[in-house]
């Protein structure tokens, strides 16, 4: 049976036993506490490479026409950066590869017209082959703002590779 009626309680707080403020506190400071482990545990992940990730709201800054760039992303040119986006081969070699085009969805592949330069990265791989990997990736390595035309276009921006992963959000 129930003593105190929700009115008698908000004009008495006193009311409330000691065991039952106790469960209370506890019922909403577990989520809190949580939450606040759970975020500094992301934190950590996301700083444990301490890299830069530059997307492509990143790389649209570059006007390829001017050869004008932000701030930020001239400060990034010859950095150790990771990047997310999908693999074009560049090579016949399914398994693996040495070189690919990285672009901003799956559909900005190598049909007619090709991607605009400022959404095409041009990537060597310099620590060995990559897999190649379908899907979305994550490519690690020193990013150079430099021209480098293909077969398939001209991408404003090289990455010489050391490591490509699939996608994982942080």
């Amino acid at each position: 049976m129930i003593k105190n009626s929700g009115n008698d309680l908000l004009k008495d707080p006193s009311a409330i036993s000691p065991a039952k403020k106790i469960f209370l506190v506890l019922l909403f400071a577990i989520p809190v506490i949580a939450v606040a482990i759970y975020g500094l545990t992301q934190g950590s992940q996301k700083g444990s490479s301490g890299l830069k990730v530059v997307d492509w709201g990143m790389y649209r800054q570059f006007d390829s026409s001017t050869s004008s760039m932000s701030p930020e992303l001239k400060a990034l040119d010859g950095q150790k950066i990771r990047s997310p986006g999908f693999m074009v081969p560049l090579e016949d070699n399914r398994a693996e590869v040495t070189e690919f085009l990285l672009v901003p969805n799956p559909q900005a592949c190598i049909h007619a017209p090709p991607p605009p330069s400022n959404q095409m990265v041009y990537v060597r791989m310099v620590a060995g082959p990559a897999k190649t990997l379908f899907g979305p990736i994550m490519v690690e390595g020193t990013l150079r703002v430099t021209s480098q035309t293909h077969q398939y276009g001209t991408a404003s921006f090289q990455i010489y590779g050391e490591n490509v992963e699939s996608y994982r959000p942080d």
